[in-house]
Parts: C-alpha cells; structure tokens; sequence
C-alpha cells in the first residue's frame, strides 16, 4: 500500500484524477501480482478510490490469489479491456489520467470515446518511484546477484578450447536455475573471439578457440528483480594487447566504482571511466554509456551515460560497465551490479575477475 500511496501523492500534486498502465512490471510493482511478459492486463489507480485490476480469464484466478491492495475484475471470455477501462473510468469520474503503457490502438480509441477525459503519456512518474529500491526489493535483488554470481562461475569454468558458445550459455542458465533463478534478465551473452567486439553478442555455435576473448555478459531473475553481470576471459596466454586492453577496463571499472555514491552526477561517474581509457588511447572504443538502473527492468532509471543529467541516490541499483571493442579482433567488458549508498557504492556482484 505504501506504493500506491506515494503514487497517489504524486498524483495529487499534479491535479491527476488518476494512473493507468498495462506494463506487467508496473502491476507487479503495485500489486505484487506477476504474470506473463505479454500478458493482458490493465491496472487502473485512481486517486480518491481502490485500484482496480481487470484481468482476461486465463489470469483471473492467479490474480485473485497473488494481488494485493487491488479489486481483481474478469473482464469474460470477449477480452472487451476497452468496454470495461471507459466503464470504470466513467464511473470514478476520472477527468485527467497519466498512463505509461498503453497498446496504439487502445489509446486511440479511449481519445476517440471519451472526448471529456485527459489522458497524458508520462512514464517518468512511475520510473521515479521505481528508482529507490525499498528493503524488500534489495533483498530480492541480493538473492538475484548470489544466483548471478553462481552463473558467472559456470560460465567461466566451462570456457575452454573445443566448446560451443552455446554450451556456455547453458551451463550458465542451468547453474543459476537450479539453485532458484526464475529465469534470465536478458539473453544470456557468450561472445567469444572478434564476436566480442559485439556489446550485445548473446551467443552462436562458434568453437572457443585458444587465444580468444570470451564475454559472459548474464543475470539472474529472482521474485521479478534483475540482475547484471559481464566478466571477460582470455583462453590460454594473453596477448600484450589483449592484456593491455583488460588491464585499461579493469582499472576504469575499479576508479569509476569509486566514484559511486549518492549525490553524483551520473555523467561525471561517466568521465571517470572514459579518462582512465583515454590515458591508454582506447577510450574511442568505448561506444556505450557506463551504466543503467537495474531493478524490475534489467534497463531502467537512472542511465550513467556521457548525455545524462541525472544523479545518483541512495538505494538506486545500477552497473558498472566500461568495456572497449575494436572491430575484428575482440573486445573486453567488466560489469557489476551496485546498491548506492550515501558515501560510497556496494558491489553486489562478487565473482572472480579472472
């Protein structure tokens, strides 16, 4: 309930009548109640009432039974989510409402029917509420990162000459699953030879061949929190360059880290890490930002980027991830998942380096 009041404090300092979403991250958030990534679903919160859930058939027991804070409505057999969201909009007398998810075709119909109801596009308000992670929330993403560094672990240990990248990708999945994961925060990233100049190489059937840098860039999922981890491996010997590259990330990922805190500009963080490149000529290769929030989404607010205005507080979780990619020989990326606290950042991913 706590959310739902914050929201609609936010709300009423805006003169808003009230909240509607079909983002399953958003209900889960509010409610407690997690279904399907494509599921259905619309949760409307209004000011000066109860929210109301209204759910197809196939989610309506589980909905029932999971929800908090919420009237579950079935909305029957016929799917009719339009009759129903101008049923109960009307009947609120709801006059002007924020919404951060909504399908084109939904939205242009509610404008077309009800001519005398605002309704403004505004994902900041939930995304801003969503940045400081309560007690609960940090306990989930903890037990996420312990089940992240579990894969990483697997993963490192399975990257040898003569295996499928693939291969690692699935001792990576099944050691993180077994010991509870709920699934991955993203596609499990095996990148491996100059595939690792790809940021978001996921993985191929290319064979791990002796000198090769090998990405592992995965995450855990655990009671619907994400976590981030890459580590970067070199099969056998390093060569000058390939050492010289890691060393450059790894002292950006250590001097960036130190600079995390509460109260820091996002972009500076940033600069951090791009100087530290810099000094050894390679900051060109830095093509990404340094980091995102990580929560429900494995890329939500705030972004540690070069662009970015934001700044950091207390209990955001965001990554720590230089990485440098020179196109047709390879590329290296270190990343954590870290809590902000007042003074300094925590590491909440704790495997090997190496």
């Amino acid at each position: 309930m706590k959310r739902i009041n914050k929201l609609k404090t936010v709300l009423e300092k805006g003169e808003i009548d009230g909240y509607l979403t079909m983002n399953v991250k958003n209900i889960y958030y509010f409610t407690e109640y997690m279904d399907i990534s494509n599921a259905h679903l619309n949760l409307i919160i209004p000011v000066d009432n109860s929210p109301i859930l209204l759910t197809p058939p196939l989610s309506y027991v589980a909905a029932s039974e999971d929800a908090k804070e919420c009237h579950i409505k079935n909305i029957g057999a016929q799917g009719k989510f339009f009759e129903n969201i101008v049923k109960e909009i009307r009947e609120l007398k709801m006059k002007k409402i924020v919404f951060d998810a909504l399908t084109m075709s939904l939205y242009l119909k509610l404008v077309k029917e009800m001519k005398n109801t605002h309704f403004n596009y505004d994902p900041s308000i939930v995304a801003k509420l969503r940045r400081k992670k309560d007690n609960k929330e940090l306990g989930y993403i903890r037990k996420a990162a312990a089940l992240t560094d579990k894969g990483v672990e697997a993963g490192l240990e399975a990257v040898k000459p003569g295996i499928h990248e693939y291969e690692i990708a699935a001792e990576i999945e099944y050691a993180m699953r077994i010991r509870g994961s709920k699934g991955t925060a993203f596609e499990t990233v095996v990148a491996s030879g100059p595939r690792s100049a790809y940021p978001h190489g996921v993985c191929s059937d290319r064979i791990i061949r002796k000198g090769d840098l090998v990405i592992l860039d995965l995450g855990a999922i655990y009671s619907g929190y994400c976590c981030d981890i890459t580590r970067t491996k070199i099969v056998g010997n390093p060569s000058s360059k390939q050492l010289r590259m890691f060393n450059a990330v790894k002292k950006a990922h250590e001097e960036a880290f130190k600079t995390l805190r509460a109260g820091i500009k996002t972009r500076d963080v940033d600069a951090v890490a791009r100087t530290v490149l810099a000094k050894e000529k390679l900051d060109k290769f830095f093509i990404h930002g340094l980091g995102h929030g990580i929560g429900l989404e494995i890329h939500e607010a705030p972004t540690l980027s070069s662009r970015s205005n934001e700044t950091l507080e207390v209990r955001n979780v965001v990554s720590n991830e230089p990485g440098i990619y020179i196109q047709g020989f390879g590329g290296v990326r270190i990343e954590d998942t870290v809590l902000i606290h007042k003074n300094c950042g925590e590491n909440l991913t704790k495997a090997t380096y190496h």
